[in-house]
């Protein structure tokens, strides 16, 4: 694995966090590849397309205030110098906020995460894009 391709998959992860608190919910298809599916930690649990997967994310990082997130032993493995397998442990804190009700809860969630990502090729800079996610609380 090269050091460049790591580094670039590394940046991805944390500017796709770095969202929920910039609010810049617009450039999360930047993200994801054409066939980009998720199985999410919250609800609803069945697998996400694309389409719903972005729709659910936009909600998401956009109800959440004061987020801060942190992640934790993160491993990259690239396979066939193309598809790469990142996995971590996301622990994150902030406040949903229920617009309807104009109240918040505060969350504090540690998730384990995978995500797959293919190099795109129709990006000039070699980029990479989110496939698929899973992601799943642990109980402690």
């Amino acid at each position: 694995m090269s050091v460049t391709d790591f580094d670039k998959i590394k940046d991805l992860i944390y500017k796709y966090f770095q969202i929920a608190k910039s609010k810049e919910i617009e450039n999360l298809s930047d993200f994801f590849g054409n066939r980009f599916t998720k199985f999410g930690d919250s609800p609803p649990y069945e697998l996400r397309d694309s389409d719903r997967a972005l729709m659910l994310e936009q909600l998401q990082f956009a109800s959440i205030s004061d987020y801060d997130f942190k992640i934790v032993d993160l491993k990259i493995e690239i396979l066939l110098d193309e598809v790469a397998i990142a996995t971590f442990i996301l622990e994150s804190t902030g406040i949903i906020v229920d617009d309807y009700s104009f109240r918040g809860a505060a969350i504090s969630n540690k998730i384990r995460a995978t995500i797959v990502l293919q190099k795109d090729k129709n990006d000039k800079s070699d980029g990479w894009k989110m496939l698929h996610q899973h992601f799943s609380r642990t109980s402690g």
